[in-house]
């Protein structure tokens, strides 16, 4: 009998455990693996936009769909392909601040000489019901913005008419003086008068515009259905892309111009007796609020300069002493095109160029010789590229710049088109503002020749053409939309005959680098210098003339 020995415990329990080894390692073997699940296809996020949402901003949303920039898509109504959206976009009051604001500017034509208005008076005009005594009879607005309006303002009476852009609108407008337009503030064009709704006037900057009380805005609020990160990272390109509204303050330049500056005799006299900002008394606060307030000086400053009162005293300068009524009036830029540069000696003129240096003051149109009187200056605000140049046409010839010597730059009409067509063609700037003294003439209207290389300039490129020439207002006129402006008047000066007090100080308004406006002020010369705002019945004799004497592309009843 052959004897049996039992095994050690732990030789049992090892045993133990490797069959139970082999037999899990069985069952693994018997066992498919479980295969890993493929990622969840995240498709577009769904946008809801309100139809009543401002086109522009609508274009915006569009167009980063179709860029790809982020993953969006815009269901319609009928969409069955698309989950439930993430995020509506809408109009109305909202809990939370609006993420783009769209401002509605109110204009007639150009040739508007009120161009105030109140908000119950476009309500009125737009529910159908106008006071009789209104101005304005029919309202004129693009079909596209008609939503976002009524969203705003409710359904309009039968006062309106829709039409397809803002050309037709312009034609509307002109075609029928009593036709008002609301108008997208970015579609704005310098043939339409923007009017001060109850004083606010969209086309000044923030020194002069509170946009809490402007009535005609459509806020566009954002709400969010589905919190994701992705509805963050697309309410972020969204912000970046639109930039918050269709009125940029950071994107807008207001470039205030004048007439004929020759603080001399008269002018000069007053200025000795009640000091340098006697003249500038009722002017200052408007100029020194643009962002550019530009001036054109006729004469030098020559220290030690005294007053010479006669009439026929056509020898000028200005003591260094009368800075301070630039100072008040913000001054930012001087022309220089004037025929009186020299007048004391191109050593003076050198001086005078010195003391615009020391003050800050860049000029243009004229400058230490030829080269510098000829070249550009360029000026970039608020993300606009400006250029200035001018030229004195009028001479005489001592008081052009040449190779070695101060002056103006004399007028040629080949060098001056050149000269703008490449700042266009070489992209140096944006928006051209052209400036030409003259041959003087006493009449509204231009002279033959004065038209003909005013309108040359303008087909060349020039955005704005300026005449700095004339000591009284002169006609206005549209070259394919860009501005021309043959005379401003006098500004600081001693005329007291007739139209001679008269002037006009305009204000230009540039937004994204593009000429969006010009407002017209109208001035009155008292005591032999010193401008003043007219209105009323004033306004209306200088404007209604100036009007009549101008030339206009559009129909003109």
């Amino acid at each position: 009998m052959t004897d049996v020995q039992a095994e050690p415990a732990e030789d049992q329990q090892e045993a133990r455990s490797t069959a139970a080894d082999d037999t899990d390692s069985a069952a693994q073997t018997d066992t498919p693996p479980t295969p890993t699940p493929e990622p969840t296809p995240v498709g577009p996020l769904a946008i809801a936009i309100d139809e009543r949402v401002p086109v522009e901003f609508q274009a915006i949303i569009e167009q980063l769909a179709i860029s790809g920039t982020i993953p969006i898509t815009i269901p319609s109504t009928s969409s069955a392909d698309v989950g439930a959206p993430a995020l509506r976009i809408e109009t109305g009051a909202g809990s939370t601040e609006p993420i783009y604001r769209s401002l509605f500017a109110v204009a007639g034509r150009f040739d508007t000489v009120d161009t105030a208005i109140s908000a119950d008076a476009v309500y009125s005009l737009w529910q159908g019901s106008p006071a009789e005594d209104s101005a304005y009879t029919h309202i004129a607005v693009i079909s596209e913005t008609l939503p976002s309006l009524v969203a705003l303002m409710g359904e309009p009476g039968p006062l309106l008419t829709g039409y397809t852009d803002a050309d037709a609108v312009l034609d509307a407008v002109w075609t029928d003086q009593t036709t008002l337009t609301l108008i997208p503030f970015h579609q704005l064009t310098p043939e339409l008068s923007v009017l001060a709704v109850d004083g606010q006037t969209p086309v000044e900057n923030d020194n002069l515009f509170d946009v809490t009380r402007y009535p005609f805005i459509v806020d566009v609020y954002a709400q969010v259905l589905t919190p994701t990160d992705a509805v963050d990272t697309a309410l972020a390109e969204i912000a970046t892309q639109s930039g918050g509204s269709n009125r940029r303050s950071d994107h807008l330049t207001v470039i205030a111009m004048t007439g004929v500056t020759a603080m001399v005799r008269l002018t000069a006299q007053q200025m000795d007796q009640n000091g340098p900002l006697w003249a500038v008394e009722y002017v200052s606060d408007t100029l020194a609020a643009a962002d550019l307030a530009v001036i054109s000086n006729e004469v030098p400053f020559v220290p030690g300069c005294t007053t010479n009162t006669s009439p026929d005293n056509l020898t000028f300068c200005s003591p260094p002493e009368y800075m301070p009524a630039f100072e008040a009036m913000g001054v930012d830029l001087i022309g220089l095109t004037g025929n009186h540069q020299n007048d004391y000696g191109r050593d003076d003129a050198l001086i005078s160029l010195d003391i615009y240096e020391e003050a800050g003051l860049p000029v243009y149109g004229g400058g230490r010789n030829k080269e510098a009187a000829f070249k550009p200056l360029y000026i970039e605000h608020n993300s606009n590229r400006l250029a200035f140049l001018g030229a004195n046409s009028y001479g005489p010839p001592f008081a052009w710049a040449t190779d070695n010597g101060p002056g103006s730059a004399e007028f040629d009409l080949n060098i001056m088109s050149a000269t703008i067509r490449a700042i266009k063609e070489r992209d140096l700037a944006e928006v051209v503002l052209a400036e030409l003294q003259y041959q003087e003439s006493y009449d509204v209207t231009p002279l033959f020749d004065q038209r003909q290389n005013f309108r040359a300039l303008s087909r060349t490129g020039a955005d704005i053409v300026t005449g700095v020439q004339s000591h009284v207002p002169q006609a206005f006129e549209f070259e394919d939309g860009a501005m021309i402006l043959y005379g401003l008047g006098n500004f600081l000066f001693d005329q007291m005959q007739g139209t001679t007090r008269e002037g006009m100080v305009v204000k230009h308004t540039i937004y994204q680098n593009r000429h969006i406006s010009t407002q017209v002020f109208t001035t009155l010369i008292y005591d032999y210098g010193q401008p003043r705002w007219t209105t009323g019945e004033e306004r209306a004799t200088t404007l209604d003339r100036v009007f009549g004497a101008s030339f206009w592309d559009r129909p003109r009843p």
